[in-house]
């Protein structure tokens, strides 16, 4: 476990300032995901007891209280890179409202009662709820996504998925070994101190080597903060005038902005020559549908002309994808069947198939 814990320390470090001292657009999000990072490695010098001086080892009980900041950190991270600018006040309050609760707890000797370890468990229960927490985020980041932009290509929605799923994983195996320090026989919790081990090893090694190849999840630019801003709720919606769709969708038929993979609500507001706002109530209440599934609509629509003509025809699907705004064959397969019912493979078929009679 010694080894393991040296090998993990100097990865939780390395790590750690990879983040904090790297530039980019992601840097404030990429300095709580360190600061996570420094705290993890904090709990890891625990595994290095054997190798301390008494008086640090002294020290160690007076790690849980820091403990109990790593998941507002993980929490922190995820707002910052869903939500880039949004005010964290509360949650800084609450995360400093539980480190001093269990300061005072291990100060007036209140750590265990009835053979339970209180802290600890705290501890567990404050990871789930954050857990919890923390998906009702991404599920809030997807449906303003969806609402905002033409495109499923961030990054950050797959990226969190994956930490969550981490997360939890981990977590199950760091639960598991503290119910049997309490409950289960000596040699399980040694073999359960290793695989805690091994685990974090691994996950802190795929970590840093992601963060070596992939270094543009890091440090590239996430979606701007006004574009994934959720709408106030508070002011009644605007009466949206008819005339404003009309000339919505000539300049859709028109200009083709759809044509770009990169368009979202804040570009084609702009265009429009009004807010962001409006031009989402417009859209969803004139057609009951999102930004996302309406210029989508507008490129299924441009795709199926393209293959009806006889130099549709030997067209791959991939380039008309590309051709018409979409960014991936998936999500053009995705988003054909939804508006037109069935695959573009069978619609081409369909269309070629009057000419063959």
């Amino acid at each position: 476990l010694t080894a393991l814990g040296l090998a993990a320390l100097a990865l939780c470090l390395l790590l750690a300032a990879f983040l904090w001292f790297g530039r980019g657009p992601l840097q404030q999000a990429n300095r709580y995901l360190a600061g996570f990072l420094l705290l993890t490695a904090v709990d890891v010098v625990g595994w290095l007891a054997p190798l301390l001086p008494e008086w640090l080892q002294a020290l160690l009980p007076w790690r849980l209280p820091l403990a109990f900041l790593q998941m507002p950190l993980l929490h922190a991270y995820g707002r910052q890179l869903c939500f880039p600018g949004r005010p964290m006040r509360r949650l800084w309050w609450l995360a400093g409202l539980q480190l001093l609760a269990v300061l005072v707890a291990l100060l007036l000797g209140l750590r265990y009662r009835g053979g339970i370890d209180l802290p600890g468990l705290a501890l567990h229960v404050q990871f789930y709820a954050y857990f919890i927490a923390l998906v009702v985020l991404l599920r809030r980041y997807r449906r303003v996504y969806a609402q905002t932009c033409s495109n499923p290509g961030s990054i950050t929605g797959p990226w969190l998925t994956v930490v969550l799923v981490v997360s939890f994983v981990a977590h199950g195996l760091v639960l598991t070994k503290w119910l049997v320090a309490f409950a289960g026989p000596a040699r399980w919790f040694g073999a359960m101190q290793v695989s805690v081990g091994f685990s974090a090893l691994l996950i802190l090694a795929s970590l840093t080597l992601l963060a070596l190849l992939r270094q543009h999840w890091f440090l590239g630019v996430p979606v701007e903060a006004d574009t994934l801003a959720p709408a106030a709720t508070t002011a009644p919606p605007a009466p949206v005038d008819p005339a404003d769709f009309v000339r919505l969708q000539t300049h859709m038929a028109e200009q083709r902005p759809y044509l770009d993979p990169d368009l979202n609500i804040r570009v084609l507001a702009a265009q429009m020559g009004m807010p962001q706002r409006a031009l989402s109530q417009l859209i969803n209440r004139s057609t009951g549908m999102h930004f996302y599934d309406f210029v989508n609509r507008h490129r299924v629509e441009h795709a199926a002309r393209l293959l009806a003509e006889p130099a549709g025809q030997g067209i791959t699907l991939v380039d008309l994808a590309m051709q018409v705004g979409f960014n991936s064959k998936s999500s053009f397969n995705s988003a054909f069947r939804k508006h037109q019912g069935s695959a573009p493979s069978v619609w081409r078929n369909q269309q070629a198939s009057p000419a063959t009679d």
